[in-house]
């Protein structure tokens, strides 16, 4: 019996042919054909630049030096230190802020400064700087402060600060507004300065920031081995905060997440290791792994008012403290998970029946919402539904929060422009925002947004970027172990995403998991493959064994008992003519 049709759920786009580009690479680097197609749709001219994409190279990084406001920052930190004034670390309960934080408190307590840290609540006191802020560091009576990750748009705070005569440093990666914050020192690398590159986290600024301080207090051409181990051990730091910060993974970011993930195995940062630990990373570790393992847990924190516990976690050096905190981190992201479902099924419904209303934005949330798991419901409502989503909880009395997430194509900050007068304040980017709000305006505010939806032009499907139409049998295990040279994969480096045509399905699709996750056995021409569709089970549902699909997919290796096995992840299926 013949399923259901199963339309797709994105448009299909085939990169622009490089072929001939792609066998001069193959012929030159002695790479697969597969291999070497990849790398030219990665806009890659030719080998000197294939060769430094498959071989990342901490020779990308750019000199300290280069970083805007670097020779303030560092003069006021070699003051600091000779003068032993107290100092603290500003952070964020994010994985980027956490990691920077965890950085630079390392350094300066190697460094012998008395330092301290201060993360915000995600709820109580919001992003970046707040009166919790300035009250933190008024009673430790701190003459330097440093912010990481936050900062750049901290304009009254950070006057205020400057008043009472308080030097900041700002380490950041923001983009900042029209007006420049009063501190000491910006290190941005959206702020001018000659950093050829300005994609970095707040984490990778503050490990430029570490490696030029020691470079100066050391004096030699060549640091002491332990600040060598300390930079190399930080470095998981960075990739960890790279990764989960959604930076693209281009040029010097390569060598960051590359170089730190070979670290994090035999880290010298305890939390670290006890981390991949209750994560169930036993390989090597991977970016995946990082973003899909390691950062939810230590968000987990953040998300549930518990932000200081990852800062502890990835701060001790003593190894049975960091395995109990992991475990409590572990419980923590347990709970995180069930109120994700929670507000999921709380949601879906109402989203659900304002898509079928025709309403091209979902603004959504109620007093008793759990603000801290908004951001990733508010992302899985989106891809579920194809519109911007915009979720709210009341976080006290009279003050709402929001997060939101849209398709691309879709500007949210054009959206919230047009609510503008009902809201206390927004900002993000076009694709990921945050507001605030009083909740009695909620009904006015839903209403200013839908119409400025409709006046926005309606964004295309979004779209699948394929790099090569394959066979069930081009791709052996010889290929995809040769495919992984091409990691890390990530933002603006995707794993290759390949198309096949004309499979069979040789049986019906098997539940996997908790039921939301499917396996499918497809053939071609005597070749049979495996595929996994994670949250697809309801969509292949219609399915029948005998059912003719067109599939795209990413292709890996299913490592079991020592056997290698190829694996298929879709992307997304059509049916396709018997």
């Amino acid at each position: 019996m013949v399923g259901l049709a199963v339309p797709p759920q994105y448009r299909w786009r085939l990169l622009e042919d490089r072929t001939a580009l792609a066998v001069r690479l193959a012929a030159e680097l002695e790479l697969s054909p597969i291999v070497a197609h990849a790398l030219a749709n990665r806009k890659i001219e030719d080998s000197a630049g294939a060769r430094r994409w498959l071989e990342p190279s901490l020779s990308q990084v750019p000199d300290p030096r280069a970083l805007p406001d670097f020779e303030p920052a560092l003069r006021c930190l070699l003051r600091a230190r000779e003068a032993r004034v107290p100092v603290l670390i500003h952070g964020d309960y994010d994985v980027d802020g956490t990691c920077g934080a965890v950085l630079l408190y390392r350094l300066l307590r190697r460094l012998e400064l008395p330092v301290s840290v201060f993360v915000p609540d995600r709820v109580r006191d919001g992003y970046s700087f707040s009166q919790a802020s300035l009250q933190r560091i008024r009673e430790c009576g701190a003459r330097v402060v440093i912010a990481v990750d936050n900062g750049t748009t901290a304009l009254q705070p950070l006057g205020e600060l400057a008043q009472a005569g308080v030097d900041v440093i700002v380490v950041d990666h923001h983009r900042p507004g029209p007006q420049r914050p009063r501190c000491t020192a910006l290190l941005n690398p959206w702020c001018g300065g000659d950093a050829p590159f300005p994609h970095f986290c707040g984490t990778a600024v503050a490990w430029l920031l570490a490696w030029g301080l020691l470079r100066e207090l050391r004096g030699a051409a060549r640091l002491p081995e332990p600040d060598r181990r300390f930079l190399v051990d930080a470095l998981g730091l960075v990739a960890l905060a790279t990764v989960a910060d959604v930076m693209p993974l281009l040029g010097p970011n390569r060598a960051f997440v590359a170089h730190g993930l070979a670290a994090l195995r035999n880290s010298g940062f305890p939390g670290l290791r006890a981390l991949l630990e209750v994560s169930g990373v036993r390989e090597q570790p991977g970016a995946d792994d990082l973003a899909y393992k390691l950062a939810p847990r230590l968000n987990a924190a953040g998300r549930l008012g518990q932000a200081p516990l990852a800062f502890e976690l990835l701060a001790t050096g003593d190894v049975a403290e960091a395995r109990r905190l992991a475990l409590r981190l572990e419980t923590l992201n347990d709970e995180r998970r069930r109120i994700e479902e929670r507000e999921l099924q709380r949601l879906a419904g109402a989203a659900e029946a304002a898509r079928a209303l025709g309403r091209r934005v979902l603004f959504l949330g109620d007093r008793a919402a759990h603000f801290g798991v908004l951001g990733i419901v508010s992302n899985r409502l989106m891809e579920s539904t194809g519109l911007p989503a915009l979720l709210w909880a009341e976080c006290a009395p009279g003050v709402a929060r929001g997060s939101a997430r849209a398709p691309e194509g879709t500007d949210l900050l054009a959206l919230l422009e047009g609510a503008r007068a009902h809201l206390h304040g927004f900002g993000g980017h076009a694709r990921a925002a945050g507001f605030s709000f009083d909740p009695a305006q909620a009904e006015r505010i839903a209403a200013c947004l839908h119409a400025a939806a409709a006046e926005c032009r309606e964004p295309p499907p979004p779209t699948l970027d394929i790099d090569l139409e394959v066979a069930p049998r081009d791709l052996s295990p010889r290929v995809l172990r040769e495919l992984e040279r091409l990691a890390p994969f990530g933002a603006a480096h995707p794993r290759p995403k390949f198309l096949c045509t004309g499979l069979r399905l040789a049986a019906a699709p098997r539940p996997l998991g908790d039921g939301r996750h499917a396996a499918l056995l497809l053939e071609r021409h005597g070749h049979s493959v495996r595929a996994l569709g994670f949250r697809m089970a309801q969509r292949l549902s219609p399915l029948r064994a005998g059912d003719a699909l067109d599939v795209v997919f990413e292709a890996g290796l299913n490592q079991f008992r020592g056997q290698s096995a190829v694996e298929w992840i879709l992307r997304d299926l059509r049916s396709a003519p018997a």
